[in-house]
């Protein structure tokens, strides 16, 4: 399981799966960051607005990591 995806321990139940998110904007390193829950679709980080995509990012052997751009 890739470190950007988190699945809920057996004991934890109330607690919501991660998803790994990576906002890109144009040729800046995209930022990795974990959103809770169901992916939304749109989310606010650092004082922006991105919107979901669908664009992906390989995590391997784990769920892709979404791909959210500037809205």
């Amino acid at each position: 399981m890739s470190d950007f995806v988190k699945e809920v321990p057996a004991h934890q139940p109330d607690e919501p799966d991660a998803h790994g998110v990576d906002l890109v904007d144009g040729d800046e390193p995209a930022v990795r960051i974990l959103v809770r829950g169901v992916l939304p679709a749109t989310l606010e980080h650092d004082g922006r607005t991105w919107a979901a995509t669908d664009e992906t990012h390989d995590a391997g052997d784990a769920p892709a990591i979404s791909v959210y751009r500037p809205a």
